[in-house]
């Protein structure tokens, strides 16, 4: 059996998130609702602080967040309005990027774009009513419109199997065969994993060559 059962959003799990102000001034861009109507704040968006935060770790595509802040930049400067909009961006990381090489290197284009960083900021519940982003530890971050990149889970059927999924239902997997720890007749490839690679098609696209050679060798009693 091979599990490809991806991962799934959870903004439910984030106190407050999916409250006052959800998809009023409190969006996601990984769905296509989300993003439909995150596309339209924007368009009514004419000054103000706009936030995105990363609630917690792993997500899909991990630069998708900073790919939009970039796009959320040059999109207020087509605008003519860059000026009177603040952009933060919020992360549990210790820096912008997932890769301590890259927030080394490539931090200096949040700051030449004038996006704020905030790291290390792990996200206890969202106030929609007030505007307020707030951490665990109580620090504030507050926003006129918060682009959100909810907690990300694995499929609800993992997480009910004892043993086969960690505490966010992600497949607990052997990285070197990419066969699960409950099973060895179970494989996982791509987001289901809990393999320590980004969940992105291009980590699937690699997976798939070790799999398909691991799966033909388990069935002939290979090692």
């Amino acid at each position: 059996c091979i599990l490809a059962t991806g991962t799934r959003l959870a903004p439910e799990e984030t106190e407050g998130l999916t409250g006052p102000g959800w998809q009023e001034k409190v969006f996601d861009f990984y769905t296509l609702d989300g993003a439909t109507k995150l596309a339209e704040a924007l368009a009514r968006f004419e000054r103000g602080r706009v936030v995105i935060n990363v609630v917690e770790m792993p997500i899909k595509c991990p630069v998708a967040p900073l790919e939009f802040a970039f796009l959320a930049d040059a999109y207020f400067e087509k605008r003519g309005i860059r000026d009177q909009v603040s952009i933060t961006y919020a992360t549990p990381l210790d820096g912008a990027f997932t890769k301590p090489a890259c927030s080394k290197s490539l931090t200096h284009l949040l700051t030449e774009k004038g996006i704020a960083l905030e790291t290390e900021f792990n996200t206890g519940r969202v106030d929609g009513e007030a505007g307020a982003l707030v951490s665990w530890d109580e620090r504030t971050v507050p926003f006129d419109l918060l682009v959100t990149i909810p907690l990300h889970r694995g499929a609800a059927f993992i997480e009910a199997v004892p043993g086969l999924g960690n505490d966010l239902g992600f497949v607990r997997t052997d990285p070197h065969t990419l066969q699960s720890k409950l099973k060895e007749n179970l494989f996982a490839i791509g987001d289901a994993t809990d393999v320590p690679a980004s969940k992105a098609g291009s980590v699937v696209h690699f997976e798939a060559e070790i799999l398909e050679e691991n799966v033909r060798r388990f069935l002939a009693g290979e090692p």
